[in-house]
């Protein structure tokens, strides 16, 4: 069962500025902290899912996520992972997301329940202090083309009913999102479904009108020009 709530984000461009204790998260890294979130930074939702982890045979829960338009003017892009049930010996360890090829991104965690009665819960696996990030094992990774953000849960990983992760954020500079993205967890089997993800800005059709009106004007100025070209012929 999945519930989707989103609103078409096509957002003003504002100068990106993080805060300055956010960890910035370059492709090819890996095993980096992930940074308190400033829940006064959190701005306004624009898209939510929660949905079953269909695909997995070693465990059930909850895949949750979200995105944001941060106090900055850009996207924040939100995970956490539910269990309901879980085979014994097998763990949920990490949550991946793809696609962020281009984009900045800051890793950061809240695991406090910030939307009230919203999806989102505070985190209750065993290892993680909700209000100090500095507890948790948790760790960032980034893949070489920067396309696949992951947190690695390290000993704040899942392996009972009830357990809740910490709500991962990955902060960008996006402005626009859609949902041709991923979202996976994994442990023994796999649970993977369709996410949100950063977008490029696609022009309104004023803007594309005015484009075109402009290719036409240029094109139009390129012919009279053409057509002035003279041809002066000496008599010897």
């Amino acid at each position: 069962m999945k519930k989707i709530l989103a609103t078409a984000a096509i957002a003003p461009l504002f100068a990106f500025a993080a805060p300055a204790s956010a960890t910035v998260l370059l492709p090819g890294q890996s095993g980096v902290a992930f940074s308190a979130f400033d829940a006064s930074t959190r701005g306004t939702q624009l898209g939510v899912i929660e949905s079953g982890t269909t695909g997995a045979t070693t465990y059930t829960g909850f895949l949750r996520s979200a995105v944001y338009q941060n106090t900055l003017g850009t996207l924040d892009f939100y995970y956490q992972v539910a269990i309901s049930s879980i085979n014994a010996g097998d763990e949920v360890f990490n949550l991946t997301t793809a696609g962020f090829q281009g984009y900045t991104v800051d890793a950061l965690v809240d695991g406090t329940n910030f939307d009230g009665a919203g999806i989102f819960t505070a985190a209750s696996n065993p290892n993680l202090d909700p209000n100090e990030p500095a507890g948790s094992t948790t760790t960032a990774s980034r893949n070489g083309s920067g396309s696949v953000l992951r947190a690695d849960f390290g000993l704040n990983g899942l392996e009972a009913a009830g357990q809740t992760s910490a709500t991962y954020i990955f902060r960008t500079n996006a402005t626009n999102f859609n949902l041709g993205g991923t979202f996976t967890t994994q442990d023994g089997s796999v649970a993977q479904r369709a996410n949100f993800q950063p977008a490029a800005a696609v022009p309104e059709p004023a803007t594309w009108a005015m484009m075109v009106f402009g290719f036409g004007v240029v094109g139009f100025g390129m012919r009279r020009r053409k057509s002035k070209v003279t041809t002066n012929v000496a008599y010897a």
